[in-house]
């Protein structure tokens, strides 16, 4: 009992905080007046010529706001808002509170889910300014938890066509994603890079089955638009550094050069596919153009593969450190403070660079305990805990 509550006492006082910072927004989250608008305006528009069309996305906002918000517009993929298209048919309020007990519940599978081998995941949960961030501002990001969730377990049981599959779905923020191709090319994944091409290729004609065959190029044509990233300033990525810099594109260029190079070099260091999977989620953060604090919550599944696959005390600490509310504050206080929020992403990088070295001692974390094997770089696991994990090993 003591050791129980020794336990939950931390996560208790983490969503008293989080509640306590969520009363602050109350009235805009309660009534939907968030990004969540720009879906439901998707949903109502699939399936006409004006899915990307400014003046019809505002006037639709304005029939159920009552007021327009003039950066908030539909810009994702024509697939998804064929499959938002159900949400239309019903009223504004309900559409949003049957979207936000999804994305609430998806947080809440990932964290019971995957907290058996990560114990300290219910707490950096707790605390999470991206999660809350999420969840007031009626965004999806928390649907990502699910699917990557999703994938790495079918990866673990050998289901690879199947973790592909649902992997594809991340193409709703695929700027978030854009290392995860590099990672299925390099390390051979030919099952997963196999269901994840037929996934987005499903996706893309039911996109243009119902928005019609030119809605990919005006959704090219949008994301070209520069009023849908105003200001760079505050985002959590390279784009936002090199804007807080005053740097140009040159700098940024070399910086993205640099992370894949990194990463590039982590490739060849080891054949953990969850290692590498929890590095490109971070690589993807890094280069993403448009981001903000509410996409580094696909630092959650990073946190959960690398502290599963490696004993480096360096790296398990900076991933944890990541996912507490301190960065964050920082990001959200504007510059010169948002800075530190991508370097802390690049020294991290910079750790695991450092823990895929030969010589390190591998671990997964399996029901809370340690499944520990010493052997040279990540392939070095255990047997069993290979097998629990679904990793390759060499």
């Amino acid at each position: 009992m003591k050791q129980r509550l020794t336990h939950w006492c931390p996560v208790a006082l983490g969503i008293v905080f989080l509640l306590s910072l969520g009363y602050l927004q109350r009235e805009r989250a309660l009534k939907g007046q968030n990004d969540f608008v720009q879906l439901y305006a998707g949903a109502r528009l699939a399936g006409t010529p004006d899915l990307y069309s400014r003046a019809a996305n505002l006037a639709v906002i304005k029939s159920v706001q009552g007021f327009t918000m003039q950066t908030v517009v539909y810009t994702r993929p024509p697939f998804y808002a064929a499959l938002l298209r159900p949400l239309a048919a019903l009223p504004y309020r309900v559409a949003y509170a049957l979207f936000s007990l999804l994305t609430l519940g998806s947080i809440l599978w990932f964290v019971i889910r995957f907290s058996k081998e990560c114990p300290s995941l219910p707490f950096f949960a707790a605390i999470s300014i991206p999660l809350l961030t999420a969840l007031c501002n009626g965004q999806d990001t928390p649907l990502l938890l699910a699917i990557l969730g999703g994938s790495i377990l079918l990866t673990r049981r050998k289901m690879e066509f199947l973790a592909g599959l649902v992997l594809s779905l991340c193409a709703i923020k695929f700027h978030l994603f854009l290392f995860l191709p590099v990672l299925l090319l390099v390390k051979k994944r030919w099952r997963i890079l196999g269901g994840a091409a037929s996934g987005i290729a499903v996706l893309g004609a039911l996109g243009a089955l119902v928005n019609g065959a030119d809605s990919t190029g005006q959704y090219i044509r949008v994301l070209r638009d520069p009023w849908i990233n105003p200001s760079a300033i505050g985002m959590p990525n390279l784009h936002g550094l090199v804007a807080v810099l005053q740097g140009d594109a040159r700098l940024e260029m070399l910086l993205a050069a640099c992370v894949l190079l990194a990463f590039l070099w982590i490739t060849t260091r080891t054949e953990n596919y969850e290692f590498l999977l929890a590095a490109s989620l971070l690589c993807g953060l890094l280069v993403s153009f448009h981001s903000g604090v509410a996409d580094d919550v696909v630092l959650f599944p990073a946190f959960v593969m690398a502290a599963g696959a490696s004993t480096s005390e360096p790296l398990r600490a900076a991933a944890a450190l990541i996912l507490t509310p301190i960065p964050y504050f920082m990001a959200l206080a504007g510059a010169p403070y948002s800075v530190f929020l991508p370097i802390a992403l690049l020294l991290l990088l910079a750790i695991f660079c450092i823990a895929a070295r030969p010589g390190r001692s591998w671990s997964y974390l399996l029901a809370g305990g340690r499944c520990a094997g010493v052997d040279t770089g990540v392939a070095g696991v255990n047997a069993d805990a290979d097998a629990g994990a679904g990793v390759t090993r060499t």
